[in-house]
């Protein structure tokens, strides 16, 4: 019981850690794309200094804590094997293999953002930043209930949210345009 509680103590710190650096990173995206568009020497000053903190962002924190949060999770699935027959878990992990695609998606574009704009419009980089906030609320609401009738209202809180997060951006987007 003390090796589960330690590991999944391990996997909350981890997956903490690790949300914070995603929701940080693609925030930083925004400014690095918007730093691009100025086009001046301030542009290349504070490109580079986006890069550094990028850099040690996804190295320092974001990676190693992806890394904690699959140890965790991963031992807590060796410990306790039955949750892998279990359809909420399969969700579970689905979700986990997509934020997984969009953490490596994040360290593409971070590597692009060092040489040119990349396709993506700070607002793009916005609505980016909304997808592991609603990864989050799935996870969250899978792990607690741990069966998927609890998913449904998630999925309706989800879909709400998402609406909400894309009127918001938008509203937002509208008030600096006329600034």
């Amino acid at each position: 019981m003390t090796t589960y509680l330690f590991f999944k103590a391990l996997h909350f710190i981890g997956f903490v850690s690790w949300f914070a650096g995603i929701f940080y990173i693609v925030r930083l995206f925004v400014y690095h794309r918007e730093a691009w568009d100025k086009g001046d020497e301030a542009s290349t000053i504070l490109r580079k200094q986006y890069e550094i903190m990028e850099s040690r962002l996804m190295n320092i924190i974001q990676t190693p804590a992806m890394i904690m949060t699959l140890t965790g999770g991963i031992t807590m699935l060796i410990i306790n094997p039955n949750w892998l027959s279990q359809g909420w878990m399969h969700l579970k992990l689905s979700l986990v293999f997509i934020l997984m695609v969009y953490h490596f998606s994040c360290m593409r574009q971070m590597k692009k953002l060092r040489t040119h704009r990349t396709n993506f419009s700070s607002f793009g980089y916005r609505l980016y930043n909304e997808l592991p906030t609603l990864i989050l609320i799935a996870i969250v609401m899978l792990a607690v209930w741990k069966n998927l009738q609890g998913l449904w209202l998630g999925l309706a809180l989800l879909l709400g949210l998402g609406v909400l997060f894309f009127v918001v951006a938008k509203v937002y987007k509208h008030k600096r345009e006329r600034k």
